[in-house]
């Protein structure tokens, strides 16, 4: 997983494709110093930010931005493949997914989340549990809608568990440890069919990021090798 951490910007993705930090790209809607991203196409200084595309673009119905492939601008930006994301309430928080093509199953589907405010180690509480409102984004091109759930903090126990689903897919994280402020699961994770209950991929890695001043959000990203259209990224509050 290709992970970023500068100027106060915290992220992840699950492949070197796509990379989080601090945004460069100043002009128009977009500003230095922001959650940004890099994709395939850009120069590799290049970090566009979510909040001035998220200005230029607007969110749907569910909350979702979506950069498609488009050459309708005076620039055709159509290299630059297509990516869904959305943003954790009133957080600095954006979670999402990439492709070349928009679709999950032609092998580049990376999913990614990038924040600013991350939570301190020393502010994560150490006691209580904390409920958490998540949605996810998975093959958002072909479902046209987010994966909501809900996850819960167990301090005391320094686990993280819960699942998030929409009509086709279910993300179960499994048992996951809070690390710090970090979460992580090696192998906790499982997707399934959202109607039969079959499993369509286990064995899946979780990684993520508490953020607020004392874990109040929390996003990250769950992942299948051998099956990475079933890589879903996610992102909550409380």
């Amino acid at each position: 997983m290709a992970g970023a951490a500068h100027a106060q910007v915290v992220g992840e993705s699950s492949d070197t494709k796509v990379k989080i930090a601090a945004s460069t790209v100043v002009g128009g809607p977009h500003s230095a110093g922001k959650v940004g991203i890099n994709v395939p196409s850009m120069l590799t200084d290049q970090y566009i930010d979510f909040q001035g595309l998220q200005t230029t673009l607007g969110t749907d119905a569910n909350g979702v931005t979506s950069f498609v492939n488009t050459t309708q601008a005076t620039t055709d930006h159509s290299k630059y493949g297509r990516f869904d994301y959305a943003k954790v309430g009133s957080y600095d928080v954006y979670y999402g997914e990439w492709s070349q093509t928009g679709s999950a199953t032609a092998g580049d589907h990376t999913v990614y989340y990038g924040g600013t405010g991350a939570t301190a180690d020393a502010s994560v509480p150490t006691s209580g549990t904390a409920t958490y409102a998540v949605k996810g984004i998975s093959n958002y091109a072909g479902s046209g809608a987010q994966l909501t759930g809900t996850f819960i903090a167990n301090f005391g126990a320094g686990t993280v568990t819960g699942s998030i689903q929409n009509a086709s897919l279910k993300v179960d994280i499994g048992t996951t440890d809070i690390i710090g402020s970090q979460i992580a699961g090696l192998g906790t994770a499982t997707a399934s069919n959202a109607s039969t209950n079959a499993t369509l991929a286990s064995g899946g890695d979780v990684s993520g990021q508490f953020f607020g001043s004392a874990a109040q959000a929390l996003a990250g990203i769950a992942t299948f090798a051998g099956s990475n259209q079933y890589n879903t990224a996610f992102g909550g509050s409380q």
